[in-house]
């Protein structure tokens, strides 16, 4: 049974740790913002844009084509900084050696039949 108390243990650490690396990545959002700074967008966790913001003088600067293609490309940019962050927190995430066949469970199951 020492053996089984230890992998519980172990199991029990891993889903604490996987749990605070979900609230991490659940909490992450990236900013684009444009060059000249007149506008910017900010996206979740999921990659929606959480928060647009334009400024009066770029309503005068862009046309509204030019300021739509824009606010996509800063999506896209914020989005792809996002995805590098996700990583980086995964790359933090730990190696999951157990296997739920290690527990021996299905010999617990077998014996609870007969």
């Amino acid at each position: 049974m020492q053996g089984y108390s230890a992998m519980v243990g172990e199991l029990d650490r891993q889903r604490t740790e996987l749990e605070r690396i979900r609230k991490a990545l659940s909490q992450l959002t990236s900013r684009a913002t444009s060059h000249d700074r007149l506008v910017a967008v900010t996206v979740d966790a999921r990659g929606l844009a959480v928060d647009i913001t334009i400024e009066p003088a770029a309503l005068r600067r862009y046309r509204a084509d030019q300021l739509s293609a824009l606010l996509t490309t800063l999506i896209a940019e914020a989005d792809t900084a996002l995805r590098a962050r996700t990583a980086e927190v995964l790359a933090g995430a730990p190696d999951l050696p157990l296997d739920y066949a290690d527990a021996g469970l299905d010999r617990v199951v077998a014996d609870d039949e007969s």
